[in-house]
């Protein structure tokens, strides 16, 4: 029996356009100018940054390469952490808010009815994930998560050592952990780690789910066995 569902973000419960046409845009015109004035949290990006360029990099170094990271959608923590922060501003100034497809609420719900506990995996950071459910479109949807993972704290999404991490962060076995995702190489990972597979397709989605099981709806959460 399913006893927590774990779910991605974007092209998943969010369109890709929510992140990639608004969120992305606010973060790389603020990126700069939030490091050079050493705002709360930027050091620990900067230091991130200079451990993974392996020396001690001029800060100009610093923000040429998260400029860089950020214009490859490159998944590297120091990046993330910093969206959170810029984003941050965003949200609780009222310029930013998180959209959800409708169907994710319902199926929230219908998961807590049902006691099944609901998680968030996304390379997005932590914060980046709170701020985003905690202002969307559909109100503040955290009473309805059990907790979240990032690149940070949970690792890589496609490496399959990632999500035998999480499931005993969960404290869940991983036959009883349902995944869904709209990245064919994340599903791969996670039913290497032994966790049961879902593609979610939505509109537009071109991805090649393999043998995943596939939904288009999470109303269709409950036959998911039989989709295909």
């Amino acid at each position: 029996m399913t006893q927590a569902v774990v779910l991605d973000i974007e092209g998943t419960v969010s369109p890709l356009s929510a992140v990639h046409d608004v969120l992305f845009p606010y973060a790389r015109e603020r990126l700069e100018s939030w490091v050079r004035q050493e705002r709360p949290g930027t050091q620990a990006v900067v230091d991130g940054v200079r451990a993974m360029l392996g020396g001690q990099a001029g800060l100009d170094d610093v923000v040429r390469t998260l400029l860089e990271w950020h214009d490859d959608n490159a998944k590297h923590s120091p990046l993330k952490t910093l969206h959170g922060l810029v984003w941050e501003r965003g949200f609780l100034g009222g310029e930013l808010s998180g959209v959800v497809y409708p169907d994710v609420p319902p199926a929230l719900a219908e998961w807590r009815r049902r006691g099944t506990r609901c998680w968030i995996y996304s390379s997005g950071s932590v914060l980046a994930q709170r701020l985003w459910f905690s202002h969307s479109d559909h109100g503040d949807l955290r009473g309805y998560l059990a907790g979240h993972f990032d690149t940070l704290t949970g690792g890589p999404k496609r490496d399959p050592f990632s999500y035998h991490r999480i499931g005993r962060a969960i404290g869940t076995p991983a036959r009883d952990v349902r995944f869904l995702s709209d990245s064919r190489a994340e599903l791969d990972a996670a039913r290497t780690a032994g966790w049961e597979t879902v593609g979610v397709r939505r509109p537009g989605c071109a991805t090649d789910f393999g043998t995943h099981r596939v939904i288009a709806d999470l109303a269709e959460f409950g036959t998911a066995r039989e989709a295909s």
